[in-house]
């Protein structure tokens, strides 16, 4: 009990050191993390007809394997981004592909999150948690990538390159 307590004070103090801020986010009866008035996206624009030109929204950004060692679970079950036209994306993985829709919904954490696009870049801002297992607290993201023709690409310590596709992958 003691050793938990001081591991999830060390992590807490880690975080708060590092500058990044932490949200309580409390799950609802589904089980599904909701967004509240103290943790919402910062992203509030919708995307211009000159954004929507670079991003396809009517297709599938499927995770595609290169760039990088990915092991054999990840080559499974790659992710999934669906840009909308109001700024959100959703992000799901293959092998769970819509198996959560009925209770999920854009205020979710677990549905994706909010983007931008300034001419060939992207911006997802999304929420994740501040550790492994279940926790209330929850921290913001934003990671960019560049579009290439077809192609997201994302460097946030790990490459991960997304194609744009109008169908899915087989299971």
């Amino acid at each position: 009990m003691v050793t938990k307590f001081f591991s999830m004070f060390s992590i807490l103090a880690f975080l708060y050191s590092s500058g990044q801020k932490l949200y309580k986010i409390e799950k609802n009866q589904f089980g599904e993390p909701l967004l509240n008035n103290e943790a919402k996206y910062s992203f509030k624009e919708k995307p211009t007809e000159e954004d929507l030109k670079t991003i396809d929204t009517t297709a599938y950004y499927v995770q595609v394997f290169e760039g990088r060692y990915y092991n054999e679970e990840e080559m499974k079950n790659p992710r999934i981004i669906i840009f909308h036209n109001d700024g959100f994306f959703k992000n799901e993985s293959l092998m769970y592909f819509r198996k959560f829709d009925e209770h999920r919904g854009k205020n979710s954490v677990y549905y994706g999150g909010k983007y931008r696009i300034k001419n060939n870049e992207i911006f997802i801002e999304e929420f994740l948690p501040a550790s492994q297992g279940k926790t209330k607290w929850y921290t913001r993201r934003i990671t960019n990538g560049k579009i290439d023709g077809n192609k997201i690409i994302f460097n946030d310590g790990l490459i991960s390159i997304f194609e744009k596709r109008k169908n899915l992958p087989a299971k």
